[in-house]
């Protein structure tokens, strides 16, 4: 019998590489949001399975959606910009699949509700943190299996971000 040996990672040893990842970026960027996306961003696109350009793009969503919940923010125009932003992105010419996961989570963030009476609410977290943990997850999950498991990487965090945005609360327009 020939078997090829395999790596095993649990469920712990992610959970324990996310936390050592964010906390490393929360560490070095002391706070700033917008910074930490972009050193994510940078080391996928050092990685190449996002395009310089596909990063710019994502750093655009991420600002978009952090600018939304600040007191003055707009939620709801953001939301559109971003959908329209993602929308163009799906039909770009060979989009990576790990940028588009990651302009999902972007999308995902905001929350849109249609009330009976016919009137629609936007909200998004006071800071996201959807798209952030989408792209850590993504980095953990190239690390691991390539382009496929940065998706499967980029997705689950996107999920865990959208729990801890739930959980913190959202800002209304």
């Amino acid at each position: 019998m020939e078997s090829t040996p395999a790596i095993v990672v649990g469920l712990p040893d992610l959970m324990h590489a996310a936390r050592v990842e964010a906390r490393g970026i929360m560490e070095e960027f002391k706070g700033d949001y917008v910074a930490e996306h972009r050193a994510v961003l940078a080391r996928l696109s050092a990685a190449e399975v996002i395009s310089e350009d596909e990063a710019e793009t994502l750093l655009g969503l991420y600002r978009l959606g952090y600018e939304a919940g600040e007191p003055k923010g707009n939620p709801q125009r953001a939301y559109f910009e971003t959908r329209d932003i993602y929308a163009k992105m799906l039909a770009g010419n060979k989009p990576s699949p790990v940028a588009l996961v990651i302009a999902s989570a972007a999308l995902g963030s905001f929350e849109v509700s249609v009330f009976p009476e016919g009137s629609t609410t936007v909200t998004i977290a006071r800071v996201s943190y959807g798209s952030s943990l989408s792209g850590i997850g993504a980095g953990i999950g190239t690390l691991l299996g390539g382009v496929p498991g940065g998706v499967l990487g980029g997705a689950i965090g996107g999920l865990i971000g959208g729990i801890i945005d739930d959980k913190k609360g959202k800002g209304k327009t």
